[in-house]
């Protein structure tokens, strides 16, 4: 079958809110075997969604909705799917009394705005909705499937796994599953990635390789399509074997890693605790380590540009780690002071078993300038605490001298 999704709401279009729904249906979708090819969005305008439903009934089996089916005037899906498919809205007796008991739970009146949450196309069916007062919808034409949900993210969440992909999976004989392990490269550009792994994304079989950038790490997704879990993960496996073999010492973990848990991890293999001193990166080293509840961070200094000298220099940041170890009583210390004004950075990780020290450069202008440089100091750490000493060029990392 062949499926769109369609992102109803203003707010969506003007950027006031992250469509975050849109990735969480094609996760699920994929998932769950259902082939997605296509997504819109589209503004609270009754005629601009009838006619982007109309247009999705083309080319789709099943078009599924998100947004617009609140109790407020410009919410209007339910009133353009009735328009497109010529199915007048009817209340439902059933869909009144449960919003007339959810009212009377919360001790709260019934407005007259609210009852059109329980107004549906002729025809249609219900989708209950546990986490909200806007249920769903779900009409079978013989121009397709559509199927609307609230745009709230966890009353759509429920929606989605308890009724909707039951009901696709069966109304369509959807058989199989997609599964996907995620591979992360940090310190590397996308460029580089492809150089070693291009001929796999290249190849189009099943497993499919492809790769994301951002700025922590590199996403390399190999996706399998099979009957079941467990024979996507046999089909993957020796893909994610290549993989790791082509890029030996840059893959810092899979799907649900971070840099700060492995790095985390690796710290607490040895028994270590760290102390963090930043200049300049405003904290964000120590942020993500606390916000990661890294049981090694023993805390760290947030410093000012003007606390370093202009003159700062690799041996400066080692002293400044040693500093910041000593007085939080940690093992080791990691600390990040700026070399000049055009944006050299230097690194020092001090431990028990020596010393690691860097350069990276970035205009400290750039919006990411911190979380790059946070992103390399935890990956330099990485390297060094599994003996993995990889250089990938001076575009991403440049040693001092």
């Amino acid at each position: 079958m062949r499926a769109e999704i369609v992102m109803i709401g203003t707010e969506l279009l003007l950027g006031q809110i992250v469509d975050s729904n849109s990735a969480l249906l094609g996760r699920t979708l994929a998932a769950h075997g259902v082939n997605l090819y296509q997504k819109s969005t589209v503004g609270d305008n009754q005629a601009r969604i009838e006619e982007t439903l109309a247009r999705a009934l083309e080319r789709a089996d099943a078009v599924l909705t998100s947004g617009g089916l609140g109790p407020t005037e410009d919410d209007v899906t339910r009133e353009a799917v009735a328009h497109l498919l010529d199915r007048p809205l009817e209340l439902d007796p059933a869909l009144l009394q449960g919003l007339e008991e959810r009212f009377a739970r919360m001790k709260r009146p019934l407005g007259e705005n609210n009852k059109k949450q329980a107004m549906l196309p002729r025809g249609a069916r219900p989708i209950p909705n546990p986490n909200g007062t806007a249920p769903g919808l779900l009409v079978d034409d013989e121009r397709g499937v559509i199927i609307c949900m609230p745009g709230v993210p966890h009353e759509l969440e429920a929606m989605l796994n308890a009724e909707v992909i039951p009901w696709l999976r069966e109304r369509f004989g959807v058989t199989g599953v997609l599964w996907s392990r995620v591979l992360k490269v940090s310190g590397v550009g996308e460029s580089r990635i492809d150089e070693r792994i291009g001929d796999l994304m290249r190849d189009g079989a099943n497993p499919t390789v492809g790769v994301l950038a951002s700025p922590d790490a590199v996403r390399i997704r190999i996706s399998a399509k099979a009957d079941n879990q467990a024979e996507a993960e046999v089909l993957v496996q020796p893909v994610e074997q290549e993989l790791r073999a082509r890029l030996e010492g840059l893959v810092l973990g899979a799907d649900e890693d971070t840099l700060e848990s492995v790095v985390d991890a690796l710290l607490q293999e040895r028994g270590w605790s760290v102390a963090v001193a930043e200049t300049a990166t405003g904290g964000l080293l120590a942020q993500r380590l606390a916000q990661a509840n890294a049981r090694s961070f023993a805390g760290g200094w947030n410093l000012p540009r003007h606390a370093s000298a202009q003159s700062s220099s690799a041996e400066d940041a080692a002293a400044l780690a040693e500093a910041v170890r000593h007085a939080f009583g940690a093992e080791c210390g990691l600390a990040l002071s700026p070399v000049d004004d055009r944006g050299v950075t230097a690194g020092a990780f001090v431990s028990p078993e020596g010393r690691h020290a860097w350069e990276s450069g970035m205009p400290p202008s750039e919006a990411l300038y911190a979380v790059r440089t946070a992103v390399i100091a935890l990956e330099q750490v990485r390297r060094w605490l599994t003996g993995k000493r990889v250089n990938p060029g001076k575009r991403a990392l440049r040693p001092p001298p």
